[in-house]
């Protein structure tokens, strides 16, 4: 099963440029609507200021002005970055002068010069979380075209098998947190233990669903939900991760924003992969026992066995028989 689980994941990292792709096309898609509307945002601006100073602006200076303002903030912490920008006082600091100039120190100015500052921000930020959504979305939705891809080729199943077990894991998964939670009440030190189990019931509980999906009335039950098959599909689970991990870390040494962006695709194989291994195993298993294949190496246990019907149900076992 281990050395099943990372060739899967080996195989499947074809697939961290989908993600990716689809992530930089929301991106690209949300900053084709965010500069447009910046520019046209900062040009109304001052439109309406050099309207309430009845005097002409340059304009081209004032966005020069306005993007080297924008390349002097510290982008390496971009939330500090996002709010000041989109404070009023970084706008008056940036653009103080020329607004004097504009419309003059008078009282009387201040409150248009602000509504109007007030409209140019509202519109960058409207934009910005634009963007951010288009961001999300994609990421969304690269997320489940890359998991559709690799679930093509490792675990293939019709979807009303998908719907029912992915029904019937989020109702385990729920029951065991539900239960949890009342022990706790009984317990309150029980939580430090069942915390410590829910990494292995998430185990059992996968290679449960996998069994009704993939093998059942070809697989003996027992042959696939185990406290060995568990124990191994954890820890290729944990090297897979920290594959991942590791390499992630690595990229982020030399480039933050680049080792970012990597870990997002590569993350999205990784937790992919690791969701399927187990219904990847048993589905070959099942394979196996059902046209009797001899000699393969797609279930270690079950094809080396020379005696097939130990792991395969009886139906399965027939089948294999009948064949031979």
């Amino acid at each position: 099963m281990i050395k099943q689980s990372i060739k899967n994941y080996f195989i499947c990292l074809k697939y961290i440029f989908t993600p990716l792709g689809v992530i930089a096309l929301g991106v690209v898609l949300g900053l084709s609507l965010l500069i447009p509307a910046t520019v046209g945002a900062v040009k109304d601006l001052f439109a309406e200021i050099a309207k309430i100073g009845e005097i002409p602006i340059d304009f081209d200076a004032l966005w020069v002005r306005f993007t080297d303002a924008v390349r002097a903030l510290d982008w390496s912490n971009v939330e500090s970055a996002l709010a000041t920008m989109f404070s009023k006082q970084w706008w008056w600091d940036t653009f103080g002068e020329q607004i004097n100039n504009a419309v003059g120190d008078s009282e009387k100015y201040i409150a248009n010069v602000s509504a109007a500052i007030d409209n140019c921000i509202s519109t960058v930020i409207f934009y910005t979380v634009l963007l951010a959504v288009f961001a999300v979305v994609a990421f969304i939705g690269g997320f489940f075209l890359t998991r559709w891809l690799i679930r093509r080729d490792i675990a293939k199943r019709r979807l009303w098998k998908f719907i029912v077990i992915s029904l019937s894991h989020a109702v385990l998964s729920a029951a065991y947190i539900a239960f949890t939670a009342w022990f706790y009440t009984v317990w309150a030190e029980s939580v430090y233990i069942f915390a410590v189990l829910a990494l292995p019931v998430t185990e059992v509980i996968s290679l449960l669903t996998a069994y009704f999906a993939h093998g059942l009335n070809k697989v003996k039950f027992s042959a696939v939900v185990n406290v060995k098959n568990a124990a191994k599909l954890l820890l290729s689970d944990l090297i897979i991760f920290s594959i991942a991990a590791a390499t992630t870390v690595t990229i982020m040494l030399i480039n933050i924003a680049v080792g970012l962006f990597v870990g997002l695709g590569l993350f999205t194989v990784t937790l992919s992969v690791i969701s399927m291994n187990a219904e990847s195993y048993v589905k070959r298993m099942a394979e196996v026992c059902t046209i009797g294949a001899r000699g393969d190496d797609v279930a270690g246990e079950c094809a080396s066995d020379p005696n097939v019907s130990v792991l395969c149900s009886d139906a399965a076992s027939e089948a294999v028989s009948a064949e031979s």
